[in-house]
């Protein structure tokens, strides 16, 4: 099945959206998708809305689940975006908060079937439609705060409304600036009048307009990518790598992560003075931490060796060894004590 509606997470800046951009039930957004996205919504939502209507029941069941929602704490906003006609107008008051952009388009109409049968089944059928009707005065009565009435008036007829109009009967709370509408269901299945379609139709027949693009953006798109790399290496000094860059990198980006990397590491060669080692840093594309440390290692192996120990004294040494004792002659001691002894006399 073709996906109904979208869905956009919330961001930093923007609540959850839940676009439904189709009819309500039938071939168009079903009340248990609808589900499945909204239980994954914790916060604020805004429901943006241009659809024709469709099935009252997955219509109520939409709405219900979005009052749930709101009775949790969470504010819920709903947007037409196009037009909120049938049930959609349900949805629309579902939200506490009711945007329209002042070219959009809101519609009521009474409860509508098509049932063939015996006399006695259809008599019964009109009442179960009496008893819907009657469901949907009470959200009117609820959530735009008229009388019985006035609910039934606007049940009445189909009431094709402006977004002013929409505003003075309450189903709006706030206009917005106007926006380009788009018919994203067809347009020809939706009962509408004849000059409301052929204001969608118009719309759907246009084709997007292409984006402006700036000076910078346009040369990028006539720049191949791999000249747009040579020239950011050349103008950072790396003309010698150029080459390499621009056939490793996928993109300019990526380039440019690589060119600032490289640089980075040729400046720490030529403070190590061993540029040679850059190019192949940079081919294996070695991180600058990892060079760094490299480096470390390099200058630590190419240092001259000291040797801190304590010298030997030269006394009885042989070529540096360690000292022998002297060889002592007894006879020569002997003699040396008898002359001393001689001249004592």
């Amino acid at each position: 099945m073709r996906p109904c509606f979208a869905f956009s997470a919330k961001t930093a800046s923007k609540p959850t959206v839940l676009a439904i951009d189709d009819e309500i039930g039938f071939w168009g957004t079903q009340a248990k998708d609808f589900r499945d996205q909204l239980a994954n919504v914790a916060g604020d939502i805004d429901v943006e809305l241009n659809t024709p209507g469709g099935d009252v029941f997955a219509g109520l069941g939409i709405f219900n689940m979005l009052r749930a929602h709101a009775a949790k704490g969470f504010q819920v906003t709903t947007r037409v975006m196009g037009v909120a006609a049938s049930i959609g107008s349900v949805l629309l008051l579902a939200g506490d908060k009711r945007e329209m952009p002042k070219n959009t388009m809101a519609m009521t109409h009474n409860v509508a079937s098509g049932i063939w049968g015996t006399a006695d089944e259809l008599r019964d059928h009109a009442d179960t439609m009496d008893k819907v009707k009657g469901q949907l005065r009470g959200i009117y009565v609820d959530r735009l705060g008229v009388d019985e009435a006035t609910a039934d008036a606007m049940l009445g007829k189909d009431n094709w409304m402006t977004a002013d109009e929409a505003l003075a009967t309450g189903f709006a709370t706030d206009l917005l600036a106007e926006v380009q509408m788009q018919a994203k269901f067809d347009v020809e299945r939706a009962s509408m009048p004849e000059n409301v379609a052929k204001l969608f139709a118009a719309k759907v027949d246009e084709p997007e307009p292409e984006p402006e693009l700036s000076p910078a953006d346009k040369d990028a798109l006539t720049t191949p990518v791999a000249e747009a790399i040579v020239a950011l290496a050349t103008a950072g000094g790396l003309e010698a790598h150029a080459p390499f860059l621009a056939l490793s990198c996928t993109s300019v980006d990526e380039a440019k992560t690589r060119i600032a990397t490289a640089r980075e590491i040729t400046a720490l060669c030529k403070v190590g003075n061993l540029e040679a080692k850059a190019a192949r840093f940079i081919r294996d594309n070695k991180s600058v931490a990892d060079v760094r440390a490299a480096l470390i290692e390099d200058l630590a192996d190419t240092d001259t060796q000291v040797d801190n120990a304590p010298a030997t004294p030269k006394t009885g040494t042989t070529n540096g060894g360690p000292a022998k004792p002297a060889v002592v002659n007894t006879n020569t001691l002997w003699a040396s004590h008898n002359a001393q002894s001689k001249k004592g006399r």
